[in-house]
């Protein structure tokens, strides 16, 4: 009889854990079985940590890379290739990846018994998918739905006002996360494909890569091809200073005879927060159009 009651409640205390876990669709194609909810997080690139911080879930997390602003947490290193051993080592139950220069990391931590999640959000509504999907993991569905319907909410705002602005009155926008320098040939920026250029489009402005796309959206073009665009605005992601950015721009051989620079249409923005698509980047909706039209 004690061994029968032994087998039932092994039996109920299997049935009670596979309750707590949630099998989910990554970005990545694959079904992930995460312990529902997960206790201990690594965040292994920053955009994944933005996530966790919106969601108020950054008491969670337990290991960051050498990136991450946030420092409450271990430090594991690289992004690319990850630490696996340092990572097994703070025991996580979920390890939260973030686009697709990590896909392969995640056989890596595969085969040392580790339960991977990847995000790999590059449009606007692709972030607000993502919240929802972490709120479902995280068993925070309530805390998801209210900054979803804020981000939508945004977006519709922010559109509702450009809408109605001629496209011919709209500043023509250039945007790159290259820091001007005599030496550097091509400047990285956002075409079709990337939140950055809805923020732009949404914002009020004529993003001029908006006919071309790449890797997520993002492409590399030449001096000669921006000097032909001749842009109203120019936004810049930058690391560092602002003003010495601002003095390399106006200083530059090329971009000093731009009409952007010599109406001092320049726009220099946090290259970090602009650079990780997640939900706080829907603050540029309000931030662009104000530079746009003067807070109009």
């Amino acid at each position: 009889m004690k061994t029968l009651r032994k087998v039932w409640l092994l039996v109920l205390l299997l049935f009670t854990v596979l309750s707590l876990a949630i099998a989910v669709v990554d970005d990545a194609g694959r079904i992930v079985n995460i312990p529902m909810p997960p206790r201990r997080v690594v965040s292994a690139a920053p955009s994944a940590t933005r996530y966790l911080q919106a969601l108020g879930l950054e008491y969670r997390i337990v290991g960051v890379t050498a990136w991450d602003n946030y420092k409450k947490a271990e430090n594991i290193g690289n992004m690319v290739p990850l630490n696996i051993e340092k990572i097994y080592s703070l025991k996580p139950d979920l390890v939260l990846m973030f686009g697709g220069f990590q896909f392969p990391e995640v056989e890596k931590l595969e085969k040392a018994n580790l339960t991977a999640y990847v995000l790999n959000a590059n449009t606007l509504t692709d972030i607000i998918k993502a919240v929802g999907q972490l709120g479902a993991v995280f068993n925070v569905k309530e805390k998801a739905d209210k900054i979803t319907n804020e981000l939508r909410q945004k977006m519709t705002e922010v559109g509702q006002k450009t809408s109605k602005i001629p496209l011919e009155k709209r500043p023509t926008v250039f945007f790159t996360i290259t820091v001007p320098d005599e030496k550097v040939k091509e400047l990285w920026t956002a075409g079709t494909g990337s939140y950055m250029n809805e923020l732009i489009v949404i914002a009020g402005g004529k993003n001029i890569a908006a006919p071309y796309s790449g890797n997520n959206g993002w492409l590399s073009v030449s001096w000669e091809w921006l000097v032909q665009q001749d842009p109203d605005v120019i936004i810049i992601g930058a690391y560092g200073d602002v003003k010495s950015v601002e003095q390399a721009v106006k200083n530059h051989s090329i971009m000093k005879n731009l009409k952007a620079v010599k109406n001092n249409k320049i726009f220099v923005v946090d290259g970090d927060e602009v650079s990780q698509a997640a939900p706080h980047i829907f603050k540029y909706l309000d931030i662009f159009y104000n530079f746009f039209y003067g807070g109009k």
